[in-house]
């Protein structure tokens, strides 16, 4: 009788090299899976908190104020606006959204990685965001605080003391650039289009977003360089903040950040608090 020959030290080797294989291309799909499906919650995340922010602003006919991120979920105060005084939101180092004060829960203020929303928001649109009292045929307006704010009761009778759009509209907000320096949003510039506001994922690599007990997570990367690290929670209100998803431009490190930025302009139009008409 024959017997059966068995598997050979070669093959066995080959079986186990194929099905190694194969694992590591399992294993890197399911990890593209779980990242898309991530900052997709974080994407719809952020929507809401958008929604909820452009709510808030058609009540209070503000911005709200930063909350503080360093404050775990059970703590007093956590989720609620804090740094708000006569000059604005003024205290805005380790902002997060305060999701109690939007009427939310901290998991709508928390990204599909675990991390708290950063928020940062222009400090004198924590006094007023109300242009409804601004005219195009005015003139200069009010002188504060906030500077530029519409003034009062303004009528066709007071149409030199009045604020035209643009003159509220100036230095107010948050100027934004890309990772290459680019200047995409300048509340200084002739036509001001300064940011509302910028809310700010930390992305997969987490480095700056504070975790739900208060600590700020440090980075799974090796490769976020100086403009990732601008948008940083802890770190204290910025000149600038860097919004762009595109990697390694013109040589500058990675950068993952999930940013929502809409104008103040915009913000305010959809709390139905726009100019009106001359």
């Amino acid at each position: 009788m024959r017997f059966a020959r068995g598997f050979t030290l070669i093959e066995v080797l080959v079986v186990l090299i194929i099905f190694s294989i194969v694992i590591a291309m399992a294993a890197a799909v399911t990890r593209g899976l779980s990242a898309g499906q991530k900052r997709s919650i974080t994407v719809t995340r952020m929507a809401t908190v958008d929604a909820a922010i452009g709510q808030f602003v058609a009540v209070q006919k503000r911005m709200p104020c930063p909350a503080d991120g360093t404050l775990a979920s059970a703590a007093n105060n956590a989720g609620l606006e804090t740094g708000l005084d006569a000059n604005g939101c003024t205290v805005q180092t380790n902002g997060v959204v305060p999701w109690v004060s939007l009427g939310l829960t901290e998991t709508d203020a928390t990204d599909g990685w675990d991390h708290r929303f950063t928020y940062r928001t222009g400090q004198s649109l924590g006094l007023t965001m109300d242009m409804s009292q601004c005219d195009p045929a005015g003139g200069a307006g009010t002188t504060g605080p906030p500077a530029g704010a519409c003034a009062p009761g303004c009528t066709s009778a007071t149409l030199p003391a009045c604020t035209t759009p643009q003159n509220f509209l100036n230095n107010k907000g948050l100027q934004v650039q890309n990772v290459a320096g680019t200047v995409v949003m300048n509340p200084a510039a002739a036509t001001p289009t300064g940011a509302a506001y910028v809310l700010i994922s930390a992305g997969e690599s987490g480095g700056g977003g504070f975790l739900n007990t208060g600590v700020l997570a440090t980075t799974t990367s090796t490769q976020d360089g100086d403009a990732e690290k601008t948008n940083y929670a802890n770190r204290a209100l910025q000149a600038t903040y860097v919004d762009d998803s595109i990697n390694d431009v013109a040589g500058i490190t990675h950068f993952d950040d999930l940013v929502s930025r809409p104008s103040v302009l915009t913000v305010i139009n959809k709390a139905a608090l726009g100019p009106r008409s001359h």
